[in-house]
């Protein structure tokens, strides 16, 4: 390899590849991943945790009940985190 590489052509090939994918990783968006907290026991305790997910590229939705399989049953509380444009 360390022979191919003082070829100017294979030189020249090798610098563009890493200067496109530098250009590519440099200009690249975030991911777009909005996700669900954890589940918390009380309403108090989700909402005294949504202030932990508020950041630059995050901010959390107000807090909602989480049921069981058949809907009939509260088993915690959580929030949907969505990721900022």
């Amino acid at each position: 390899m360390a022979n191919r590489l003082r070829r100017p052509r294979t030189r020249s090939l090798v610098a563009a590849a890493a200067l496109a994918g530098g250009l590519v990783l440099g200009t690249a968006s975030p991911a777009l991943a909005d996700y669900t907290s954890p589940l918390y026991p009380t309403l108090s305790a989700c909402k005294a945790a949504r202030p932990t997910y508020v950041s630059s590229w995050t901010s959390p939705g107000p807090c909602y009940p989480m049921y069981n399989w058949n809907g009939t049953k509260v088993v915690g509380y959580a929030f949907l985190v969505k990721t900022r444009y």
